[in-house]
């Protein structure tokens, strides 16, 4: 069974983890991306739709999306979060650098670029 997931924010970051293939394989499948600027040029073309932020709330809704994947700004983290949940989806994995607050029902799970670079640091000193 694959499970439809949406990514928000469609930067470098964002790009990249949209093009990754080996989500198929787990049983995910990116269906669409968001992001405050869906018409901006790309450094590179990706198969899913690029929608505006508007239409997220119906897209949800119309394609029983429950998983997001976060890649914005911590600035705007929160406020997505928000219309995320309010939207109807219930898991969240956040790229931001924020702790988010959500609604008890709603999972997240943080991912730290640098945090885990620490971690791997500390088992390769010399």
């Amino acid at each position: 069974m694959i499970r439809s997931v949406i990514l928000v924010g469609v930067g470098h970051l964002g790009l990249a983890l949209v093009s990754y293939r080996g989500f198929e394989k787990e049983g995910f499948e990116i269906v669409a991306a968001f992001d405050a600027e869906p018409h901006r040029k790309r450094d590179k073309e990706i198969k899913q739709p690029i929608y505006g932020m508007g239409e997220l709330p119906e897209f949800v809704q119309k394609q029983n999306v429950k998983m997001a994947i976060l890649t914005v700004p911590a600035i705007a983290a929160q406020e997505v979060a928000n219309r995320l949940t309010g939207a109807g989806i219930t898991g969240i994995l956040n790229f931001s650098p924020i702790v988010l607050s959500v609604p008890e029902e709603v999972m997240v799970n943080n991912v730290n670029l640098a945090i885990e670079l620490e971690n791997l640091s500390y088992f390769t000193q010399e």
